[in-house]
């Protein structure tokens, strides 16, 4: 599990170091806000595609710890180089091209097999959430260390923190062991063997939608608290403050397990977000900004981990777990670009609107799949499908 949570780590830290990373590259090349919000979809998009591809090439490679071996070196090199070569990249053009490679290459390989890893863990709730919690914590980290990591590193910034991290992967390739391919007693109805559940389907974009709401608020939180007078510096410390409270939105998960089923959790992280990100936008001073920031994160971080098992749990076939990295990164890739576009024209307003529109989308196709589930008399978390050689990582 220990590789899986870092494999994670590496491979979705972007994501939350995301503000001093777009803050970083738009200073030095003078970018615009629809540039950032196209940069930051870019990378998340090549990150979706090799995820979305998954299915076709994770299965067999996984079945053998050589071949989750290669993939893990193949990933890591990648995100090694290109985030290197980002630090020499002199337009806008050529940085979309690099950035494009590592989330292809690199992070949506590591990102994608981290998944593979921590979906044979029996306790799936509480391996995501340790999980989630190691990769807030570092992106925490990288936030607030942002202003030193450009004085260290002139040419890379924050961005030589995924260099690191893609580095620290090298020494625990060693821990692979052979994956188990122990039969479960009891096989879900309405399973579709080798194939594709359409409710598995809905709930990965329900999924997606669902993560653009925090994908728009978090990606220019800090651009509208410098637009409401609090300094670059002082935003970036309610950004990470905020962070590293909401990590007990993590720790509400890891406690509570299933206890309280899966559907609740994610009803309850969906409100909890719209109400923080509409008092965010109405809030002035940085102790108000950073209350409601950890507030936001808090029930973003309850909400994912809950959505990762309920997603996992909607198709015993498996297929549908192998491909939420890219329902994840679809959402937070398009977000941004949505609410990028929208500022332009609407000004700081549109991410809030943004955040509503997407939270409540996303939540009313969890209760479409939901309502399925129990109109076909299954209920989640019983039911866990058989190994087999196409299906080697099932549901359960």
């Amino acid at each position: 599990m220990l590789l899986g949570g870092l494999l994670y780590v590496a491979g979705s830290t972007i994501f939350y170091m995301m503000p001093p990373y777009l803050a970083f590259l738009g200073g030095r090349l003078s970018l615009d806000p629809g540039q950032l919000g196209m940069l930051a979809a870019v990378e998340s998009l090549a990150i979706a595609i090799t995820s979305l591809l998954g299915p076709f090439w994770i299965g067999r490679a996984a079945r053998h710890p050589e071949g989750r071996r290669i993939c893990i070196v193949v990933g890591a090199v990648a995100c090694v180089a290109g985030n290197l070569a980002t630090g020499f990249a002199g337009s806008f053009q050529m940085l979309l091209v690099a950035r494009f490679l590592v989330g292809l290459l690199g992070e949506g390989v590591i990102y994608t097999t981290s998944f593979v890893i921590l979906g044979a863990v029996r306790d799936i709730d509480r391996a995501f959430a340790i999980a989630l919690t190691a990769a807030v914590v570092y992106g925490a980290a990288v936030t607030a260390i942002s202003g030193t990591l450009e004085h260290v590193f002139p040419a890379l910034g924050p961005i030589s923190a995924l260099v690191g991290i893609a580095l620290a992967v090298f020494p625990f390739l060693g821990w692979l062991t052979p994956a188990a391919k122990t039969p479960a007693a009891v096989v879900a109805p309405a399973a579709v063997p080798g194939g594709w559940n359409w409710v598995g389907i809905i709930g990965l974009l329900a999924q997606a939608v669902w993560f653009g709401a925090p994908g728009a608020f978090w990606t220019f939180v800090e651009q509208v608290a410098t637009d409401k007078g609090v300094p670059s510096g002082t935003a970036e410390m309610a950004v990470s403050f905020g962070e590293l409270t909401g990590l007990l939105g993590c720790v509400v998960a890891a406690l509570l397990g299933n206890r309280l089923g899966r559907l609740k959790p994610i009803v309850v992280a969906t409100a909890g977000m719209i109400m923080a990100a509409i008092v965010y936008q109405l809030s002035d001073g940085a102790v108000a900004l950073a209350a409601f920031l950890a507030i936001f994160y808090g029930f973003w971080n309850y909400g994912t981990v809950y959505q990762m098992s309920f997603v996992t749990e909607l198709d015993a076939s498996g297929r549908t777990a192998v491909a939420m990295p890219a329902a994840q990164v679809f959402g937070l890739s398009f977000g941004p670009y949505v609410a990028g576009r929208l500022i332009l024209g609407h000004g700081d307003g549109a991410v809030t609107a943004s955040t509503i529109v997407f939270a409540l989308t996303g939540l009313g196709l969890y209760l479409i799949c939901f309502a399925r589930q129990r109109r076909a008399g299954r209920h989640l978390g019983k039911f866990r499908a058989p190994a087999t050689d196409d299906n080697p990582y099932p549901a359960g």
